[in-house]
């Protein structure tokens, strides 16, 4: 009010002076008295505006000063993860033949996850088995010295040799004899010494043959054939179970990065298999909120897909680094919340609110009813129906409310801007609207 009729003294006070340079530059001063009624009745139309906004009466939404908990926070989002997880990896290159589950699934420790081929596997197998048949056969062989024919007709010769053997020896003795006596020639005698050592030589032989059946240096030959083709078979029986894939342990599938047809290499990620009952959330702060976050501060989690429904944390670390997040500047800050009946899911996108700073039973007002910043804030508050500017002092400030330190007493109604600009002087009506 005071301003409207600030304004109509300069409005007064400019159109005489117009009008006395005017008159001062005329001829004739006749017209004086004419210009003189004008500034009377522009003066008299701007008392009468200034007179009708003082008696107008113009509705405003307001509001009482109330004792309230409060808190001061960051509201931002995050990404839920399991705290404990395993990746699945292909052990082997492959083409993706089943993927027996979904994102979502819960899966016990050893379940399949993920069937690869290989042709060429079960060739391999089957020519390590042949190989492995062969040495161990061999072994056995040698170890028995022979097949049983070879074995047979060994001894055969043995009985044979001895037999030969005791026949020259006894001929020799005999054939002594008879040379004693003069009965034989000498060249008999000799002759049948001859058969007598051949007969020796062959047993020796047999008997030198029979020993060796078992050679130490053939036989550990044998021994390794048969070690290396074992692994062989081992080898190839490995590969073929990695083509199976399955869940390392009990938990959620909670990331499929291949699809059935999909050709993968060895180390490829196939799976993410987690623990869901604890959750990780990564919550990202934007760069110029990041200082006002500490360590144990109170995080409050909410799921647009569960409304009403909130799972509650603490800050447990803090940001290493800032990054890019699309058109973001962000800090990553972590917190867990326990997570037994499973609601919060792997990969959710969060709500997420960091409470910075709180306070129990203290005056506060909407914030919108705040006008002005630092120490030029101030609120208008109604008195007996006239908006009276009262200069305050605020603490916490939420998204919603403000504290008041000093200005406003429990109980004053205090006037919220909206489409009528508010002024010192005016008078309202209230509305809780």
């Amino acid at each position: 009010m005071m301003q409207a009729w600030q304004g109509c003294h300069r409005n007064f006070a400019i159109l005489r002076c117009r009008g006395e340079l005017h008159l001062e530059s005329m001829a004739s001063r006749k017209a004086r008295p004419v210009i003189l009624a004008l500034a009377v009745l522009a003066l008299i139309a701007s008392a009468a505006f200034y007179r009708s906004r003082q008696n107008s009466v113009r509705t405003v939404r307001t509001a009482k000063a109330e004792r309230q908990d409060i808190r001061a926070s960051i509201v931002t989002n995050g990404k839920a993860e399991p705290v404990v997880f395993r990746e699945v990896s292909a052990e082997l290159e492959g083409e993706v033949t089943q993927l027996p589950v979904r994102e979502g699934d819960k899966v016990r420790l050893g379940q399949k996850l993920a069937e690869l081929s290989q042709q060429q596997l079960a060739s391999e197998r089957a020519q390590a088995r042949a190989e492995l048949a062969e040495a161990e056969n061999a072994l056995r062989l040698l170890r028995q010295g022979g097949t049983a024919t070879q074995i047979s007709e060994l001894r055969a010769q043995l009985d044979l040799a001895r037999r030969e053997r005791e026949e020259a020896a006894k001929l020799v003795a005999q054939n002594e004899r008879l040379v004693e006596r003069g009965a034989v020639a000498r060249v008999e005698l000799e002759q049948s010494r001859t058969r007598l050592a051949k007969a020796e030589t062959d047993l020796s032989v047999l008997e030198e043959k029979w020993q060796r059946r078992s050679d130490p240096e053939e036989l550990a030959r044998a021994e390794a054939r048969v070690q290396a083709a074992r692994a062989a078979l081992n080898l190839a029986e490995f590969r073929i179970r990695s083509m199976t894939v399955v869940a390392p342990q009990d938990g959620v599938v909670y990331s499929i990065a291949a699809r059935a047809g999909d050709h993968v290499n060895r180390g490829d990620v196939l799976a993410r298999v987690g623990d869901v009952a604890r959750i990780r959330v990564r919550v990202f702060v934007d760069e110029p909120d990041l200082g006002r976050v500490a360590m144990g501060q109170v995080v409050l989690l909410r799921w647009d897909g569960l409304p009403g429904r909130e799972w509650k944390g603490a800050v447990e670390r803090l940001p290493a680094e800032v990054k890019e997040l699309e058109s973001r500047t962000v800090g990553e800050v972590a917190c867990t919340v326990e997570n037994p009946s499973g609601e919060l899911l792997p990969n959710m996108n969060l709500n997420v609110e960091i409470v910075t700073e709180s306070k129990s039973a203290v005056l506060v007002v909407p914030r919108e009813a705040v006008s002005g910043r630092g120490a030029d804030q101030a609120v208008f508050v109604v008195r007996d129906g006239t908006l009276v500017r009262q200069a305050v002092q605020t603490g916490i400030l939420s998204p919603t409310r403000a504290e008041i330190v000093q200005g406003v007493n429990e109980g004053d109604v205090v006037a919220l801007t909206g489409d009528v600009p508010l002024e010192e002087g005016m008078r309202v009506a209230e509305s809780s609207d």
